[in-house]
């Protein structure tokens, strides 16, 4: 494949910025409906970050990226046009997305998705996230619960949390799990 910059390989992800978002509207209305749609365009103008693949001059991927607080990042959209899924980009962009929540600090990343998903349930679930279970220990209290957050996600009836731990919540402690003892 060959990038924007004429070289072979894939991508690099790219910051979509202000008005230069929009160039990402044509994939996004192919990847969402009703009111999926209308609130991927609200937070494609709203969200912290805007990381895309470019192919060709248009926009084929981009992710929608915001920061809670300096310890919690949220992926609230990773979507791909149709001509262009199957290709990687997904991953490349989610992959860039933690990497880059990881270099500034962020200690948990969250994600939702359609419990029906299974597409998007195995992409995320091959880079380290894991459904959060009701009930499950706040982030500041080593687990993954979302308690405080839930509210800024957006999350609908029929849709999953997802969380990956960047960093263990103490040293030595296991990334993915509570420390022992707490409930």
């Amino acid at each position: 494949m060959t990038t924007a910059s004429g070289r072979s390989g894939p991508p690099a992800p790219i910051d979509l910025i202000g008005a230069d978002r929009d160039r990402a509207l044509d994939a996004l209305r192919q990847s969402f409906t009703g009111v999926y749609r209308w609130h991927a365009k609200r937070t494609l103008r709203e969200a912290d970050s805007v990381r895309a693949i470019e192919v060709d001059g248009r926009i084929a991927a981009a992710a929608l990226l915001d920061r809670f607080d300096a310890d919690v990042a949220y992926v609230y959209y990773l979507f791909v046009a149709e001509a262009d899924r199957r290709r990687g980009f997904g991953g490349l962009l989610l992959e860039d997305a933690v990497d880059r929540f990881r270099s500034a600090g962020a200690r948990v990343v969250f994600a939702a998705c359609g419990a029906e998903n299974s597409a998007v349930l195995r992409l995320f679930g091959a880079r380290g996230f894991r459904p959060v279970a009701d009930g499950e220990p706040r982030v500041r209290d080593g687990g993954l619960g979302a308690w405080g957050y839930r509210r800024r996600m957006w999350i609908v009836s029929g849709e999953l949390l997802l969380g990956l731990r960047l960093a263990p919540q103490s040293p030595g402690g296991d990334p993915l799990r509570p420390a022992a003892g707490r409930a």
